[in-house]
């Protein structure tokens, strides 16, 4: 744990600790509908990573490597030495970090939607997105630029859908744009591929065939990277699986959790 600068986290439920790590301008309120329907089955540790929800940010910026560490720093201070580890899209990053460095501290490891190095045409996109949040300095409409990249375009299409698309960036100023660029900035600098063959927990990559953030050849090479790494890629989802399709991704989590 950071001295005078703490992590923030929440627990809930009982059973096999779970660590769940958010993505990129989210909090521990991304789990929320994996918080009900997991707190019967386990115990679950969410954690606001570093300049997001009430975890501040780091003066000058941080690594991957960063989080992963105040993650193991977590799990000391609540007396856990090992729990599986779901990381999504960024939280996969800290994932992967964390199953290198503390191999010790991870059972099994699940990434959804993310990748081992940030391929170039969402590198192109998302330093333009930047670009322009830093010289709007307007949240909404840097979200406004990445929201139509989370979803499908079917998911995008349907009306059943309006309303949360309508109200998805009423929380944006709880973040700057100052903690924004340095998670960013440490998301873009990771490349996890060389060590890929060092992960010694199962694995479980977890990838939207519609992702257009994360490209599905970067999600096999995440799998095929890791030894025993497994691949399950859900139809129908684009970058945020979990909300597009809800049932299949708790499902494939749960099943590769309980072998």
């Amino acid at each position: 744990m950071r001295k005078g600068n703490p992590v923030h986290w929440v627990e809930a439920g009982s059973g096999p600790p779970v660590v769940l790590l958010h993505g990129l301008g989210g909090d521990t309120g991304f789990w929320a509908a994996e918080r009900v329907a997991w707190a019967a089955r386990f115990r679950l540790i969410l954690i606001d990573l570093r300049g997001h929800g009430a975890t501040p940010a780091s003066p000058g910026g941080h690594s991957i490597d960063d989080l992963a560490d105040d993650v193991v720093a977590v799990l000391d201070a609540i007396g856990i030495e090992a729990a599986h580890v779901v990381g999504f899209s960024m939280g996969g990053l800290v994932a992967q970090s964390l199953a290198v460095r503390h191999p010790g501290r991870v059972a099994r490891l699940v990434l959804a939607s993310t990748y081992a190095v940030m391929n170039p045409q969402a590198r192109l996109f998302l330093d333009a997105v930047l670009d322009t949040y830093e010289r709007s300095q307007d949240p909404a409409q840097m979200y406004r630029l990445i929201f139509p990249w989370l979803f499908s375009v079917a998911f995008l299409a349907d009306p059943a859908h309006g309303a949360l698309l309508a109200g998805s960036d009423a929380d944006l100023d709880d973040q700057s744009l100052a903690a924004w660029r340095a998670a960013y900035l440490a998301q873009r600098r990771f490349d996890g591929r060389a060590q890929l063959g060092r992960i010694a927990a199962p694995a479980l990559v977890i990838a939207g065939r519609d992702d257009r953030l994360v490209d599905l050849a970067d999600a096999r090479a995440l799998a095929d990277g890791v030894p025993g790494g497994e691949l399950a890629v859900l139809a129908g989802a684009g970058h945020l699986v979990n909300v597009e399709q809800p049932d299949a991704f708790r499902a494939s989590v749960e099943t590769f959790l309980a072998d």
